[in-house]
Order: structure tokens, then C-alpha cells, then sequence
């Protein structure tokens, strides 16, 4: 049994100090991390609160090491209602999964984590994602909710954390990050909270259904999935779905376009992932890994007994369904015009957020330097695909100001866990204002 070393700052913040737990399970862990919950102050009735995961970077032992102008991360995962902590496991934070036995899990540290070149905090949220929580139940309907939400939370973890309010503050994410993540960003600039926030990311976003929908038909064609029929039957139910998004019925746009696309997947391509157009749905996935892991070790992380860790909470995507349909485009063309720095990338093995329906997007901002950005040449760049190996061409970015659009070959949804060692080099060049990738 490892000791639990419990510290209350406040009756809106505690922590457990995670650094000798992960050292005992991995000798070769050399850096600081701690779990923790918050409680959002702006909430008075119940019991509610944020679980987070923080990772130091590597070498960092210690909260008071961190230094003004170190890179921090956070990290959330899409869904609506995945948690974010799987991406601790999938090349992003520092550890991988394995199984000892049918009841016990242990860790090894893995290569190419993001903690090489940042700070890292994974936070579960909504709430009721997996280990955060509320009580009474709290329904969260819309990114900018869940936004608002988040800012409260960072405004007592920067309070609590001084240490980072001078880092060099990111927010990354993946999926519906493409909805969460813009929305958090303009929810902070617009708050009057005193951190030095420089920009955001998110890999195979959902940002916009009225312009994504309509890459589905020629996508899938294009790839010989689809025959003549089956793009003219998506076509026809896609341009529904989008006269829904014009009439501002936005809960039937995203049942006839968003939930639709995934049967018609299945029924049209014989089981085809929407993730990868090289994978197929019943190929095994590690879910079980994760919550087998949290749950064997959930005391030693501070949660409650009543709360079990699962991977994905359903219920958040019905609560959703309104904010699927909606846009974040206008969220996005914000932060880009005052200056902060975007990324976003694609994997082009991708079905449900393809790279066609992320250029739509991209194509429409109304952002000052967008035609500028246009005219900009479209760079390879090169990584190894893995530890030993030459370079080989990873995909293309293309730069201009504060815009990096990144495209990763021989990548689906998840480009992190098909393309670690390009991923990382992606990441540091945007983290470091690289323009030159090769």
C-alpha cells in the first residue's frame, strides 16, 4: 500500500503529491507530479469539483523549480464526456499501461512524452467526466459553459499554484477540443485573470457541422469507400443537417448529421473506424487498460469511494447535442486576430474530422492575415515513424504570423498515438515559434 502524502490549501483545493507512488512503479521517473481536486467557488449549492492530473517536466522535482517562461500544457480530451486522463497513457503524458495480472496494473515510462518540453495538467471535465464529479448533478450543455467553468477552476489553481502564473500558458486538445478548446481560449482572455496565456492547439477538430458536414459524400468517395449511391443518399442527408444548422434548429442537425454519419459508416463500409479509414471498429482497444489502472490506484489518487472511473460518460454527449451543431468558428477567428497563437493539425487517415473538412473551415476565417496566410508555401517536414529508423516525411505546415497548420501522414484521429515521434517534434516547434520544421 503506498502512503497517501495529503495536503488542503483551502476547502476549494487539495492535492496528493504523486511523485514517490510513480517512482516505485517506474524507477525511472525524474519529475514531479501531483492529483488533485478543485471546487469551483461559483457554484455554492453541492459538492463540485475538478480532478486533475499534474506532470512536471522532465527532470523538474519539484513545484518551486518551475521557472518564468517554462512551457505548460493543458490537455483535454473530446467526446463530449471522454476523460482526459486516457491521454496520460497515449504518448501525450508520461507513462504507459501494462497489465500484470487479471486485477493488477503497473506503469513504464514512455518515450516521446509531451513532459520532455512542457508542463502538463490533464483535467476531467465536464463535470461527471471521468473522476471529476458533482453533487447534485450539474447538466453542462455548451462549450462556452463548460468554459466559464474552467476559468473558475484555473483562477483558484493559479492562486494556489503561483508558481505557474508567469509560465507560458497553452491549451491543447483533441476531437471536440475543437469546440471546447476555442471557447476556453476567448473565455480566458476575456477574464481578468493575470497569466501569460499564449495560445492554443487541437488535432482533428470538431469546430464547425455546417462546413464538416459536407465533406463526408466526396471524402469517402474520393477513398473508393462509398459508390455513386451511397454519396448521393450522404450528400442528400448532410445538406439536410445543414439547412437545420441555417434554421438554428441545431438538437435535429446534429441527430440527422452527427449521430447519422456514424451508422451510415458502419452500414456503408462494413465496419470501417471513423477514427482511422485503415482500421476497423472491432479491432481491440485499450480502454480497459485505463480504467483497470485508476481504479486499482483511485484511493492513493484522492478520489472519493463512490466515484468508479470509466473512460467515457454518454449522458455528456446527450447533453450536448445542441452544441455539436453550433460553431466555434467565431471563437476561433478571435483569438487568431488578437494575436495568439493557433495550431491546428490533422491526421489524414481520419474520417469523422477529416483534413477536407478542417480546410473548409480554414478557408472561411475571417482573420485579418488569412490571405496572406493563403499564399504561403505548403512545407514538408520530415521525422522517423520510430525509435530506430531514418527521416522519412511526416506530413506539411504551412505558417504565416500566429497560424500553424500542421497535416501528419500515415495518421487517424489520434495522431499522437500513430505519429509519436513526429507528434512531439510538432509540438516543440509550435511551443518554440520554429518556422523552419525541417
Amino acid at each position: 500500500m503506498f502512503l497517501l502524502f495529503f495536503t488542503v490549501f483551502s476547502q476549494s483545493f487539495t492535492f496528493i503529491d504523486q511523485t514517490n507512488f510513480y517512482k516505485k512503479l517506474e524507477p525511472e521517473t525524474n519529475f514531479y507530479s501531483e492529483t488533485g481536486y478543485i471546487k469551483v467557488d461559483t457554484i455554492n449549492d453541492g459538492n463540485n469539483k475538478f480532478f486533475y492530473h499534474l506532470f512536471l517536466k522532465d527532470g523538474v522535482m519539484s513545484i518551486s523549480e518551475v521557472k518564468e517562461n517554462d512551457n505548460f500544457i493543458l490537455w483535454l480530451h473530446g467526446g463530449p464526456g471522454y476523460s482526459s486522463l486516457i491521454q496520460i497513457f497515449q504518448n501525450v503524458g508520461p507513462f504507459q499501461i501494462y497489465k500484470i495480472d487479471d486485477n493488477n496494473y503497473s506503469v513504464k515510462k514512455a518515450l516521446n512524452t509531451w513532459n520532455s518540453v512542457a508542463h502538463i495538467i490533464f483535467i476531467d471535465q465536464p463535470f461527471d467526466v471521468g473522476l471529476s464529479y458533482s453533487q447534485p448533478t450539474i447538466s453542462v450543455e455548451s462549450s462556452e459553459q463548460a468554459a466559464l467553468y474552467l476559468v473558475d477552476f484555473f483562477r483558484i489553481f493559479f492562486q494556489e499554484r503561483k508558481e505557474f502564473k508567469k509560465t507560458k500558458f497553452y491549451l491543447f486538445g483533441v476531437s471536440y477540443s475543437g469546440h471546447y478548446i476555442p471557447a476556453i481560449g476567448v473565455a480566458l482572455t476575456k477574464s481578468n485573470l493575470q497569466i501569460n496565456f499564449q495560445g492554443i492547439a487541437f488535432g482533428n477538430g470538431w469546430s464547425d457541422a455546417f462546413l464538416q458536414y459536407q465533406s463526408y459524400a466526396p471524402f469517402l468517395y474520393t477513398l473508393g469507400l462509398y459508390d455513386e449511391q451511397q454519396k448521393t443518399y450522404t450528400q442528400n442527408l448532410m445538406s439536410k443537417a445543414q439547412n437545420y444548422v441555417l434554421n438554428e434548429e441545431y438538437l435535429k442537425s446534429t441527430q440527422q448529421g452527427f449521430f447519422a454519419i456514424f451508422d451510415i459508416l458502419t452500414n456503408f463500409t462494413g465496419q470501417v473506424s471513423s477514427h482511422d479509414f485503415q482500421k476497423y471498429l472491432n479491432e481491440v482497444q485499450p480502454e480497459e487498460l485505463y480504467s483497470g489502472f485508476i481504479n486499482q490506484y483511485k484511493q492513493q489518487f484522492g478520489v472519493p469511494d463512490e466515484i468508479t472511473y470509466i473512460d467515457w460518460n454518454k449522458n455528456i454527449i446527450k447533453n450536448f447535442q445542441v452544441d455539436i451543431s453550433k460553431s466555434q468558428k467565431k471563437n476561433l477567428e478571435y483569438l487568431l486576430n488578437i494575436g495568439k497563437k493557433v495550431l491546428i493539425y490533422q491526421g489524414s487517415r481520419d474520417i469523422i474530422c477529416n483534413t477536407p473538412s478542417m480546410n473548409y473551415i480554414i478557408n472561411k476565417l475571417n482573420w485579418k492575415d488569412i490571405n496572406e496566410w493563403k499564399k504561403q508555401p505548403k512545407k514538408t517536414f520530415k521525422s522517423k515513424n520510430r525509435e530506430l529508423g531514418d527521416n522519412e516525411t511526416a506530413g506539411t505546415i504551412k505558417i504565416f504570423q500566429n497560424f500553424y497548420y500542421a497535416t501528419l501522414y500515415n495518421a487517424g484521429h489520434f495522431v499522437q498515438q500513430d505519429l509519436p515521434i513526429a507528434t512531439l517534434k510538432m509540438v516543440t516547434n509550435f511551443l518554440n515559434d520554429e518556422q523552419n520544421w525541417d
